[in-house]
């Protein structure tokens, strides 16, 4: 029997559907059972709730469609995730030029730094337009926790800035959020 290297042994992503565009939602969820080592139970009250949530805003169908942007994402991790289960949301390279790859892998690295209780939702683009979360990320591969159940991105596949045969995957930075419930202010993983 092979062992798993998972930071979460037992505990399986949730998964999204096969023709729904939830992602950024299960991200979150899948996220936030990472940070706060979530049972099934309360993690099913969290999907509840941001149902209804987006229910009530009349959001539920164009998400489960068109899946959700950016600017939509930071909403629910702020009003919904942020003060309900996750005190901090940190999004490092907003609004700044991006960065090369290195400096956005050494960011994540040091953030995640085998801590517990953190997590990083990803935005990526190229090979996937998808929303995702890094359980641990070494010096050759990005490990995902991902509803969709991609395992690995090999660093040699990534980029930050455009899709090429062989740098495919493309990490958003600006569209990356770090995820605890540390004191601690995260700005500090600004590299």
């Amino acid at each position: 029997m092979r062992r798993s290297n998972r930071l979460m042994p037992g505990l399986p992503p949730f998964q999204q559907g096969g023709l729904d565009s939830l992602c950024g939602l299960y991200s979150i969820i899948n996220a936030e059972r990472i940070v706060n080592h979530s049972s099934d139970e309360d993690t099913q009250k969290l999907f509840n709730y941001l149902i209804h949530y987006l229910s009530r805003r009349r959001l539920l169908s164009k998400f489960l469609i068109d899946g959700i942007i950016h600017k939509e994402m930071l909403v629910i991790l702020n009003k919904i995730a942020g003060r309900k289960r996750i005190a901090n949301v940190e999004i490092p390279f907003r609004g700044v030029p991006n960065p090369d790859l290195t400096t956005f892998w050494k960011s994540m690295q040091a953030f995640l730094d085998g801590t517990p209780g953190r997590s990083i939702v990803l935005g990526l683009q190229g090979y996937h337009d998808h929303w995702t979360v890094i359980e641990k990320i070494t010096n050759r591969s990005i490990l995902l926790y991902d509803s969709s159940l991609i395992k690995r991105l090999p660093r040699t596949s990534c980029t930050t800035v455009y899709a090429t045969y062989q740098r495919k995957h493309v990490l958003l930075p600006a569209q990356t959020y770090y995820l605890s419930n540390d004191l601690q202010d995260i700005g500090q993983y600004d590299v």
